[in-house]
């Protein structure tokens, strides 16, 4: 083997194939259909319409983001999930599309969220018949601290919330 075969056989090894570059990057209105398509697909009951996100985008144009995969060597990108908040720390909502979910998508993105907010206490609204989402917040530190009285028309809303450390 020749020191060029080597030098290329160890370029291969230092960047696999399946090596997959990640971006958090603000909404583009190009993201629309699959952000709704994500919607649909984490929300079936009540999703968000196209004219909500519009208005999200419109109103939290630096705090709506997407979380983008590309492999290597592949043309294009995926969006896998969403995040939106507002600046004085209300978690609007986020989604991860089911094929991705289990992998730190929302994690990441909800840990990026609350670097930029570090002195806030953070919140969101959980359905109370939903406690894979519970666990999640449960997970990263939110605690219960309220309900919402049929906050979803025909469900009452837990209130989770993450407080930092130094409060």
């Amino acid at each position: 083997m020749s020191i060029v075969d080597f030098s290329r056989l160890c370029y291969n090894l230092r960047d696999p194939p399946w090596v997959v570059k990640i971006m958090i990057r603000p909404f583009a209105l190009t993201d629309l259909g699959r952000i709704l398509e994500i919607e649909q697909h984490s929300f079936p009951k009540s999703p968000y319409p196209q004219s909500m996100f519009l208005q999200l985008h419109w109103l939290y144009p630096k705090t709506f983001w997407v979380y983008i995969e590309q492999p290597r060597n592949q043309k294009g990108e995926e969006i896998c999930g969403y995040l939106i908040f507002s600046e004085d720390g209300h978690l609007i909502s986020i989604a991860i599309h089911p094929h991705h979910r289990r992998k730190g998508i929302g994690e990441t993105l909800l840990q990026k969220a609350l670097a930029a907010l570090p002195n806030l206490k953070i919140w969101a609204e959980v359905r109370r018949s939903n406690p894979g989402a519970l666990a999640f917040y449960q997970t990263i530190g939110f605690r219960i601290v309220g309900v919402l009285s049929n906050y979803y028309g025909d469900e009452d809303a837990l209130i989770v919330q993450w407080t930092p450390p130094s409060q």
